[in-house]
């Protein structure tokens, strides 16, 4: 199912929530609608899963507005978690089935296989507040696909999850691709959408401020990244010429560069000024590139507010 968000706009008290957001999400492709905390990317999902009116604005499924049919080909994981923690495995799939107009016995038939998929038809009668975090979110996304919808949203999937099994999720998020289901994934970890997503849509208070494939993103942003690892006196780099994003973690730097400036000059710069202990040359994350759009933002919001 391709979708197609062509001008949205949604305000909230006369302030503008989203504020003319266009993209397209094909089968077989993932896209991160990625962004802070108050971006707009939950109000936006909303509008295209028709809970939310907008203002203005078109959303087409497969060229066709909304439509009751559709509801049977998308599944949605809300950010909110809500499982029913004292019921059995095969009792929240099969609740969830039939919510999504499965007959009983095609339900029955759907739980087990679903189930199998994901190697947990042991768990079948097992109640959810006995399986582990992973287990439980993998419940969750079941309960988002047991009707092997064409387009699916996921709002957030490893929220609260260590690192194993947010790979868990990672890897069934890459299987669903591969069935060449459409996937709007929403998420703050910037490093796991790299590692997922064919196209991003960065959206900074209410508005599309990036959009593309990481190659046309890292296109449009041709600085090098710059990684200065040292026990004392990094803030002294900050200011050097052709400097134009400088992010401080503990005793590691991280200076965006100006392509107009060679990076071989500010490395030898940085040899001059400070004794380090590792020191690359690297090409700007998305997060990198994300972070020196909206923090000049928000910096002079707050001097604003001073």
């Amino acid at each position: 199912m391709e979708i197609q968000v062509k001008n949205l706009y949604k305000t909230f008290l006369d302030t503008p929530v989203v504020d003319d957001v266009s993209f397209t999400a094909k089968p077989g492709q993932i896209v991160g609608l990625l962004g802070p905390n108050g971006a707009g990317k939950t109000t936006t999902i909303r509008m295209i899963l028709h809970l939310l009116k907008p203002d203005d604005g078109e959303i087409l499924f497969d060229g066709k507005p909304f439509s009751a049919r559709l509801k049977s080909r998308i599944g949605y994981l809300p950010e909110e978690r809500g499982i029913y923690l004292k019921h059995t495995v095969g009792d929240v799939l099969m609740y969830f089935a039939r919510l999504k107009q499965l007959n009983a016995r095609k339900a029955q038939v759907e739980v087990v296989r679903h189930l199998d998929r994901f190697d947990m038809v042991d768990q079948l009668e097992t109640p959810i507040y006995q399986l582990s975090k992973g287990q439980q979110q993998k419940v969750q996304i079941l309960t988002a696909i047991i009707h092997d919808p064409d387009l699916l949203v996921l709002d957030e999937p490893f929220f609260g999850l260590d690192p194993l099994n947010q790979d868990i999720i990672r890897k069934l998020i890459l299987r669903f691709r591969e069935e060449g289901k459409t996937i709007l994934l929403s998420t703050h970890q910037m490093p796991m959408a790299e590692s997922l997503c064919d196209e991003f849509v960065f959206i900074h208070r209410g508005k599309v401020v990036l959009s593309g494939s990481l190659a046309q993103i890292r296109k449009q942003f041709k600085q090098n990244l710059i990684v200065v690892e040292a026990d004392d006196n990094l803030r002294e780099l900050e200011h050097l010429n052709g400097v134009q994003h400088f992010r401080l973690e503990r005793n590691t730097a991280y200076l965006t560069i100006d392509h107009r400036v060679p990076a071989k000059k500010i490395v030898s710069e940085i040899m001059d000024r400070i004794t380090f202990t590792r020191l690359e040359v690297n090409r700007p994350s998305l997060e990198d590139i994300f972070l020196q759009i909206v923090q000049p933002e928000e910096a002079e919001t707050q001097d604003k507010q001073s």
